[in-house]
């Protein structure tokens, strides 16, 4: 009867080889921190031992065994071929290592004298999970070490078959793009984040109970499936994206001084720290800012204002004051204009970690508000008029 090989999984952390190992070697309740940190001692005492230690050492590439035993007792160090080896004499156990970078089987301990058998391991370039060969999945493990050790022709092309498996469903999640959304737990909207749920819990009118309850869900588009209705992709030749740096015309930080209210601020980044507290009985926080020759220097004071200093509609017109500071800068600035108006009729995106201003894709997928860059296509369509 053919075999068949079934990947079980240990923790993904430094020490999964030495998980992995024990499992196979000891069974599925041999595992934990404890026993991990037992066979990294089983390995340092083998370095520490050998009667050749100077070229012990430079076969493990430390300047001196003592060195080898302090950075594998180290339970964020990796595991490797050493270990294998040692860990295969430590057993009595020809280790098989299915790698599937390479899709080859690497034998080590073979030649141990009375090897009791052969256990597999499945290794992917940076995790090691144990493999079990029987007739079926609920198979144990000293089954599948008896089936292995009869030298049953089929184990490699079995255990290759997991490892070109692993290579197919490592291809299709690379190739997924993914996003975290908010999900209301009120309706099932999917919103883009916390702002936009608040603002979908002021515009939608939900039952009796609900409790303004929502949870964070993951959104994951396959390869040639296209994405969301509404979402943008930001690689697109259609899209004009900048980040908010000293380089970027377009960006508050760009070097340009604006001139707002009859208060010139150094950049229009300035402008907008300042922006929440031009009002009634905060505006010397907005002077300081102004005065403030560099961005960083603005954004400590902006970040160390109480929260009460801020003027209470500043939700409400933040859109109106960064209009306003962008009209100024539009008449200040040739080169802001000329940059903007060059942008033709690309959609613009403020590519930012900040939800209301931008937008950002570290999964593939695009989120964020945007209101930068809507203010600035509606900048743009009021210069060409």
């Amino acid at each position: 009867m053919a075999l068949v090989a079934v990947r079980r999984s240990v923790p993904n952390d430094h020490s999964c080889l030495f998980w992995a190992i024990a499992y196979l070697a000891e069974g599925p309740e041999s595992g934990g921190r404890e026993k991990a940190r037992q066979l990294r001692e089983v390995c340092a005492k083998d370095a520490l031992e050998d009667p050749d230690p100077a070229t012990r050492a430079l076969m493990l590439g430390f300047d001196s065994v003592g060195e080898y035993a302090t950075w594998i007792r180290n339970e964020f160090h990796w595991g490797g071929e050493n270990e294998v080896l040692v860990l295969a004499r430590h057993y009595r156990l020809e280790v098989a290592v299915v790698c599937c970078q390479s899709l080859r089987v690497l034998y080590y301990g073979a030649e141990i004298p009375g090897c009791t058998g052969r256990v597999m391991l499945l290794y992917t370039g940076q995790h090691y999970d144990p493999l079990v060969f029987g007739p079926g999945p609920e198979v144990s493990v000293a089954e599948q070490q008896a089936k292995l050790a009869s030298g049953d022709a089929s184990r490699e092309a079995t255990a290759l078959q997991v490892a070109v498996a692993h290579n197919e469903e490592a291809a299709r999640r690379a190739s997924q793009r993914r996003a975290k959304k908010i999900k209301c737990g009120g309706c099932g909207a999917i919103l883009d984040d916390n702002e936009a749920f608040a603002a979908h819990c002021g515009e939608v009118e939900h039952d009796d109970d609900f409790a303004y309850d929502c949870e964070m869900v993951e959104v994951v588009i396959e390869a040639g499936d296209g994405l969301p209705e509404g979402s943008v992709d930001l690689t697109s030749d259609a899209v004009h994206t900048f980040n908010n740096t000293e380089r970027e015309p377009l960006a508050h930080q760009h070097p340009t001084p604006v001139n707002v209210g009859g208060v010139l601020y150094p950049t229009l980044e300035h402008y907008w720290l300042a922006a929440p507290f031009l009002g009634q009985g905060s505006r010397g926080i907005a002077e300081q800012i102004a005065r403030t020759p560099t961005v960083d220097e603005a954004t400590i004071i902006a970040n160390g204002a109480e929260p009460n200093t801020q003027r209470e509609d500043w939700r409400e017109k933040r859109s109106e004051l960064l209009m306003e500071g962008l009209r100024a800068k539009a008449a200040q600035s040739d080169v802001f204009k000329a940059a903007l108006v060059g942008t033709g009729e690309k959609m613009i995106v403020l590519v930012s970690t900040d939800p209301w201003a931008g937008m950002q894709a570290p999964g593939g997928i695009a989120t964020g508000q945007n209101n930068v860059g809507k203010c600035l296509v509606a900048l743009r369509e009021e210069l060409r008029k």
